[in-house]
């Protein structure tokens, strides 16, 4: 196994390799003419890179290494060339090798995700004295160093370099390491920038040395870059800038003006020819390409599962039922969910709150039970849910609460339908709520399937449609003709008289329903009890076959209908023209 010293070593020669590969032109596209382009200058540098800088992860911030994290995640989505981090890895501040080890051993396994070459440089919590000095040369490698990338020169720098002096002050960074910045900076006089990392902004202290490193710096083009105050404050000196840059997990107390700089970070600088572009990415903002996955909303979706058991009993006066709730966690991390029924007239639920959770891989279930007049069921009751993941807000709203289960439905897909023709009216009403009264007296016609009717444009007649889908969808049988109405007929056979509960899903402006020639206004749209487009309502069936009628109406020409039929015990017959038996 490699000590992080080799590794090291490893990536900067590997840095200083891909340095060495030069195009001499970057290239541009070639677009054909008359190209939909805001025109800008393409960059003409085939030497543009980037890099990231990670601040202090530690000087406090303990429980914070999903900040850390985070940060590392997302710099793996940006890619850059390279990262450098600029000190406090560690907590430190001891002499015993054993924390040392624990303690180094904690940042490499958080560091390891991170897939671009890592660049470290000491913090004063990473050598606090010479013993932790020495544990840095013998594992991990040089205090201080320096390296050339596609003609920028970095400094990475050593503000601790004070505990070798054996007692004697000469200031932060030693003689050698200041010699060794100005033999660097001798032998590198025509790069195009230059960036100087350090952990303490020393420029901020008197006779800290830092004033010989500036000198020596000069008229050229840099950059500095620090850390150690957990807090981001750019100054300006020399018309240049430096940056003390503000923790990636480290302890601070965070304030909400982002400009005060309080506030965990990481930077990503470009350089783009003679330009160095910084920018400052609070971590939770970037995030990779398979964040929101199709799989994900799926599973999100099936979460909850509602089992009611309830029938309609006409032989008394109140209809009993319950509900089976259950949270069936498929994900990574807890859910957590809240459940509240609205206040309704009719509905009596206990328990009309509920609360509960469920860990990866757990299924919770609880049971709803509830009371109705028989005949008086509708509007059925609203819940309003709420549900969190990990701990963050994930589901939110309100839904219908509907107690027929969902496969005793049956859907009617085969029709006789007839239109369009012309609505009678010149524009769409202001009040959309209002119905034309001319859509009120339209006569539901009989079905004769030998008679010619006029039709909005032209001579038309009875046709029979299959719905491939759940919805019939007249755009697609009549087109998108505006101001319009449509006939749409049906047949069921029920084996006595009976209540059946109905509902229809309006997909136009305008709708009324009829059976056996009498309307059903709580089928109607504009509706008072309308969820959705959905309307509830019952259906009084008779013993033999009884005629579904739907008259239909739109504005825009953009309509459809779905229509559904309670038969838990399957025992209802659908056709679009009945039996011989009809009429007995």
């Amino acid at each position: 196994m490699l000590k992080c010293a080799q590794i090291l070593k490893i990536v900067v020669v590997s840095v200083l390799c891909l340095a060495m590969i030069a195009t001499t032109t970057a290239q541009k596209p070639d677009f054909p003419e008359r190209m939909p382009i805001v025109e800008r200058p393409f960059s003409d540098d085939p030497d543009k890179f980037t890099f990231a800088i990670i601040g202090d992860k530690t000087g406090g911030g303990l429980d914070k290494w999903p900040v850390f994290d985070r940060a590392i995640d997302e710099i793996n989505t940006l890619k850059p060339d390279f990262a450098i981090m600029v000190g406090d890895l560690i907590q430190g501040d001891t002499t015993d090798l054993k924390q040392l080890t624990a303690e180094w051993k904690e940042f490499w396994d958080h560091q390891s995700d991170l897939i671009v070459p890592f660049l470290p440089l000491p913090g004063n919590h990473d050598i606090t004295n010479r013993v932790m000095y020495d544990y840095w040369e013998k594992h991990i490698g040089r205090t201080y160093s320096a390296f050339t990338y596609k003609n920028c020169l970095f400094l990475l720098l050593n503000t601790e370099e004070w505990h070798t002096n054996s007692g004697e002050w000469t200031n932060w960074f030693g003689e050698e390491q200041i010699e060794y910045v100005k033999s660097q900076l001798t032998q590198h006089t025509d790069v195009r920038h230059t960036f100087v990392m350090l952990h303490r902004p020393l420029w901020l202290q008197k006779h800290s040395g830092w004033e010989e490193i500036e000198a020596a710096l000069g008229e050229r083009a840099y950059t500095v870059f620090a850390g150690h105050y957990h807090r981001l404050t750019l100054h300006t000196r020399n018309d240049r800038r430096y940056f003390v840059l503000g923790a990636t997990g480290g302890g601070f107390t965070p304030q909400a003006v982002r400009e005060y700089g309080a506030f965990d970070h990481y930077s990503l600088v470009t350089v783009d020819n003679e330009d160095v572009n910084i920018a400052i990415i609070e971590p939770g903002s970037i995030h990779s390409a398979d964040l929101s996955t199709a799989t994900f909303k799926d599973k999100v979706s099936s979460l909850l599962k509602f089992k009611p058991d309830f029938n309609l009993n006409k032989d008394e006066s109140f209809s009993y039922g319950s509900l089976e709730v259950a949270l069936e966690n498929t994900l990574e991390k807890l859910i957590q969910v809240e459940l509240v029924f609205q206040p309704n007239q009719n509905w009596q639920i206990s328990p009309n709150q509920l609360s509960f959770e469920a860990k990866p891989g757990q299924t919770t279930k609880t049971i709803v039970t509830f009371s109705v007049p028989t005949d008086n069921f509708l509007p059925f009751p609203i819940y309003k849910y709420s549900g969190l993941y990990g701990g963050e807000q994930l589901l939110s709203g309100r839904q219908l609460f509907h107690p027929i289960a969902r496969e005793h439905m049956r859907v009617l897909k085969n029709w006789m339908l007839l239109g369009p023709f012309d609505l009678g009216i010149e524009k769409i009403p202001a009040n959309t709520n209002e119905i034309p009264q001319s859509f009120l007296e339209i006569p539901v016609p009989e079905l004769n399937l030998e008679k010619t009717y006029q039709g909005k444009a032209g001579e038309i007649s009875w046709q029979e449609h299959n719905a491939e889908s759940d919805n019939v969808k007249l755009r697609d049988i009549f087109g998108n003709a505006e101001l319009t109405y449509s006939y749409a007929m049906s047949y069921i056979k029920s084996p006595d008289a009976r209540h059946v509960f109905a509902q229809i899903r309006w997909g136009g402006n305008l709708g009324r329903l009829y059976l056996n020639g009498v309307e059903i206004p709580n089928a109607a749209i504009p509706g008072k009890d309308l969820y959705s487009w959905w309307a509830h309502f019952e259906l009084p069936l008779k013993k033999g076959w009884n005629t579904l009628a739907i008259l239909s109406g739109d504005y825009n020409g953009y309509w459809d209908f779905r229509m559904e039929i309670a038969d838990p015990t399957k025992v209802l017959e659908f056709g679009v023209a009945p039996t011989a038996e009809y009429n007995k």
